[in-house]
């Protein structure tokens, strides 16, 4: 774990779910955890592409076939299509602002000049909307990657420890009911 993973981690744990911390960007914010339901919608709207057949001649019938370039690129897309959406609902849902957006003149003119590089394209935006703006700020400025990690796997419980809970409690009934495992001195 590097300083800034440390940092985050250690942050995040002074305090319980809805109490204030500061981002690594100085911005309060208060961390909720995101619906499951939400986030299986979201990636849900996002599908695979069809996996294209190529016909194979000596055999004389198509076959899928997943190494095509063109499929590729578009599963290719799809991946990059749902991290984006995945990031833009956690910086969305994850993140309440304490103290609000700040004024623009601290944090617009930096994505402006961005956006005139051509490094950043803002107009799906509409800046007007203060949802949309509070979004553009924390999803640009105020939340770093690592505190983006931070709130997703805040909310929850290590696979191992559900897997582990679920095969002692399997042997625990499976020795209880089942005859043929029971032991013969408790009977």
């Amino acid at each position: 774990m590097d300083a800034s993973e440390k940092a985050v981690l250690e942050t995040a744990q002074e305090g319980a779910p809805g109490v204030p911390i500061t981002l690594a960007s100085g911005v309060r914010v208060r961390l909720r955890p995101v619906a499951s339901g939400l986030m299986e919608n979201v990636l849900s709207r996002i599908v695979d592409p069809p996996i294209p057949k190529q016909l194979i001649g000596d055999k004389g019938r198509e076959e899928p076939n997943p190494f095509d370039p063109t499929y590729l690129k578009a599963v290719e897309d799809a991946n990059r299509m749902r991290t984006k959406a995945t990031l833009d609902a956690v910086v969305l849902m994850a993140f309440d602002l304490v103290d609000g957006v700040p004024p623009d003149k601290e944090w617009m003119p930096k994505l402006n000049l961005l956006a005139t590089m051509g490094h950043l394209d803002l107009s799906a935006y509409d800046l007007k909307n203060p949802l949309i703006r509070e979004f553009v700020f924390k999803r640009f400025i105020a939340v770093s990657s690592d505190e983006i990690s931070l709130a997703m796997n805040s909310g929850r419980i290590r696979q191992e420890v559900i897997d582990q809970s679920v095969r002692t409690f399997r042997s625990e009934t499976a020795r209880a009911t089942d005859p043929a495992k029971r032991d013969p001195q408790s009977a």
